[in-house]
């Protein structure tokens, strides 16, 4: 008994049997002993008495601003600095006004361009590069590759034709006569009003290299108040917004008939899956393109 005594009081005296706190930390080098060491105590700050810089008053010094103010007319009420300020503009208010400072400014720097345009309508008297443009027919929405020839002998089958010019880019060369690629419009002038106005009836529309083309009167040189596109005019709606709400029908665009809306949501009436039945019925019916006529005319159906 008395021997594990003296080996438990040896344990006590030693300091090795307790906790981990005793004099191991002691041992151990300064730089890991000071980070068993308790923080230095927190510094003493004096509590705040004062919070606001201005003390706090009454009404009373400020009753004769507040009556003089309630017994002035309304105009003065209005130029007064104490009237509230008008509301703060939204930003889609702020973007909407400065499309309409743009689009002003657009307009007036049109302004002699345009005037310009109508002295040399004024003085042409009908007549542009030798062609007599009364008649001639503008046709659009060429595909790049149509050349003269092709275009010459789709044209020849409504009457002779005089003559026809497809309006290329120039090149960047200091040759002024050296041509580069289509722009995609062309000019056809017949011999006979009759001939070109049968082809303005029956040309529109038809397809060319896989377009459908635009034909339509030769407008810049005939309508006093015609201007272009690039002057703020122009005619058609395939550029109107959406793509859902553009005019993307062959021909000419007619204001009658409404734009080209969305696909049809869901499967179509009769139950079918995957889109429509082809053109023209069955597998052998085919549609106009197949049977090698023209497609049906849109627009005015009138002559010029």
């Amino acid at each position: 008994m008395s021997g594990r005594g003296g080996r438990g009081g040896r344990g006590g005296r030693g300091g090795r049997g307790g906790g981990n706190t005793g004099p191991a930390i002691m041992l151990m080098p300064p730089g890991i002993r000071a980070t068993f060491m308790p923080n230095p105590p927190l510094g003493h700050i004096a509590p705040i008495r004062q919070r606001r810089k201005h003390p706090i008053t009454g009404i009373m010094p400020h009753l004769e601003q507040i009556t003089k103010e309630l017994a002035a007319p309304a105009k003065d009420k209005e130029s007064s600095p104490s009237s509230p300020s008008p509301p703060a503009k939204t930003p889609r208010q702020i973007q909407q006004e400065r499309k309409q400072q743009k689009l002003k400014e657009h307009k007036e720097s049109l302004n002699p361009l345009i005037e310009q345009y109508r002295k040399e309508q004024r003085e042409c008297g009908g007549e542009f590069d030798g062609m007599n443009c009364y008649n001639t027919l503008f046709i659009g929405r060429l595909a790049y590759e149509v050349t003269e020839r092709k275009l010459l002998r789709e044209f020849e089958a409504f009457g002779p034709v005089k003559d026809l010019r497809i309006i290329q880019n120039k090149k960047n060369s200091d040759d002024d006569n050296a041509l580069g690629k289509s722009r995609g419009y062309a000019f056809v002038e017949f011999e006979h009003e009759e001939d070109m106005k049968r082809a303005y009836r029956a040309a529109d529309g038809m397809r060319l290299e896989g377009r459908e083309i635009i034909v339509d009167v030769e407008r810049g040189h005939t309508v006093p108040s015609w201007l272009p596109r690039r002057l703020g005019g122009g005619l058609g709606a395939t550029r109107v917004g959406h793509k859902h709400e553009n005019y993307t029908r062959p021909g000419r665009f007619d204001p009658s008939m409404k734009p080209t809306g969305p696909p049809p949501m869901g499967p179509p009436a009769d139950g079918m899956r995957g889109g429509p039945p082809p053109m023209g019925g069955g597998r052998g019916g085919g549609g106009y393109h197949q049977r090698g006529g023209a497609p049906p005319p849109y627009g005015d159906p009138g002559g010029g």
